[in-house]
């Protein structure tokens, strides 16, 4: 891909500017670039990512796909681990407060 303005080879990919200008290029398939030589800001077909130039995110290692791909983000699954983490920290903490849990019987079981 060269620049439209200077003709130089090398650009790189430019951020969307607002959200209509992210989803009018992303349904036509086009992205923004900007030329690292003279600055030009153009707009052209976006370059296919290959599966091997493309990082693995949580879903692609659970293997999710179809709409429970679209349902549960990485943002989604590790808010959800997270959440689980802090109420079994909770959970622990108070058994151990109100004595449910005596950490030193357990001690003289396994010894």
């Amino acid at each position: 891909m060269t620049c439209p303005n200077c003709h130089s080879p090398n650009v790189r990919r430019s951020q969307r500017r607002g959200l209509k200008e992210g989803t009018a290029l992303r349904r036509k398939h086009l992205a923004p670039y900007r030329c690292v030589a003279c600055g030009t800001r153009f707009i052209a077909p976006a370059e296919a990512v290959t599966e091997e130039q493309r990082a693995l995110s949580i879903a692609d290692y659970l293997g999710l796909t179809g709409r429970s791909r679209q349902l549960f983000t990485d943002h989604v699954i590790l808010g959800g681990l997270t959440s689980l983490l802090l109420v079994l920290s909770i959970l622990l903490f108070f058994s151990l407060a109100f004595g449910w849990i005596d950490p030193f019987s357990l001690n003289s079981r396994f010894a």
